[in-house]
C-alpha cells in the first residue's frame, strides 16, 4: 500500500512544500503513516511528476526510501510547478523494486499514480486488462504492476478525465463480479494538465483513506492522509470523486 499526493493551483508550488516541509507530507508519511492498513512503511521507492515550463509532463522516480535520496533537498527546492502528482511506495508482493515499477506514471498529457493493489493481479486481472487495451498503448508499459495497467486501461477510455476514471472503476467491477474472493483497492489521482481529478474507490474490499483540502497554498490538495493538523483537511468518501481546478474550488461526486 502507498501513499499519494496531489496538488493543483494558480501559481508554482516548490516540490518541497508537498514533499518534506508539511508535519506530515508525503516524506513524513513514508516511514509514520497513520492510516496504512497493510503496510508499516513506504520504503520502496518514491516519486513525483509535474509539468515543465512548456506545460508537458516531466517526473522523478528514485527506488530508494525517499528518506535516503541525497537528491530530494536540491530538487525540493529548485523544482516548482502548478501541478504535482507523488507517491511513497510500499510494493506489492511480487511486484518488483525498480524504476519501471515506481510510481508516478505520465506519457503524453496524462499524469497518473495509484493507491491500493488487485489481489494475485498476474493470476487474475492481468490478461482481462492486456485484452481490453489497445496494442500501441499496451507496447508503453515497461513494468509488472497493476498500477502501471491501471494507467493504460485510463488512457484507453474516451470522455472527460473524470469519466475516464468512472469508466475503469467500471470495469473493473464488472470483471469481478463473479470472483467476490478479489479485492482491488482503487485510489487514484489523474491530471490531463487542465484537472486534477481524484477518486476513492474500492472493489470487494475497504477502499483507502483519502483526503483532500480546497485552500492549500492557494490550491487543491490531495493526499492520502492530510498533511498537517491544521483545519481545512476534508475526508473523502468512498465511493467519491474529487475534480479540482486551478483557481476554482473543487467538485465532489460520487461515482
Amino acid at each position: 500500500m502507498c501513499r499519494i499526493a496531489g496538488f493543483i493551483g494558480a501559481r508554482p508550488l516548490a516540490l518541497r512544500a508537498l514533499v518534506t516541509d508539511p508535519p506530515h507530507g508525503l516524506g513524513h508519511q513514508a516511514w509514520a503513516a497513520r492510516e496504512m492498513v497493510s503496510a508499516t512503511v513506504n520504503a520502496d521507492g518514491w516519486g513525483a511528476a509535474w509539468l515543465d515550463e512548456g506545460g508537458r509532463p516531466a517526473g522523478y522516480r528514485q527506488i530508494l526510501p525517499i528518506w535516503a535520496d541525497i537528491n530530494l533537498a536540491s530538487l525540493g527546492r529548485s523544482l516548482q510547478s502548478p501541478l504535482w502528482l507523488a507517491n511513497v511506495r510500499s510494493a506489492t508482493a511480487g511486484l518488483g523494486t525498480d524504476y519501471a515499477n515506481t510510481q508516478p506514471f505520465y506519457s503524453d498529457d496524462w499524469l497518473f499514480t495509484h493507491n491500493g493493489f488487485i489481489d494475485n493481479f498476474a493470476r487474475t486481472l492481468r490478461s482481462q486488462l492486456r485484452a481490453d487495451i489497445a496494442p500501441e498503448i499496451e507496447t508503453t508499459i515497461n513494468g509488472n504492476t497493476d498500477s502501471e495497467y491501471l494507467f493504460a486501461l485510463m488512457r484507453q477510455q474516451t470522455g472527460t478525465l473524470s469519466e475516464r476514471l468512472r469508466a475503469v472503476i467500471g470495469l473493473i467491477r464488472t470483471w469481478l463480479a463473479d470472483a467476490p474472493e478479489v479485492r482491488a483497492l482503487l485510489n487514484m489521482i489523474a491530471s490531463n494538465g487542465q484537472q486534477m481529478v481524484a477518486v476513492r474507490a474500492a472493489v470487494n474490499g475497504d477502499a483507502p483513506s483519502l483526503y483532500f483540502n480546497a485552500d492549500w497554498h492557494g490550491g487543491t490538495a490531495i493526499g492520502s492522509e492530510a498533511f498537517d493538523d491544521q483545519p481545512g483537511w476534508t475526508e473523502v468518501a468512498s465511493g467519491e470523486l474529487i475534480i479540482a481546478e486551478a483557481g476554482q474550488p473543487p467538485r465532489r461526486e460520487s461515482l
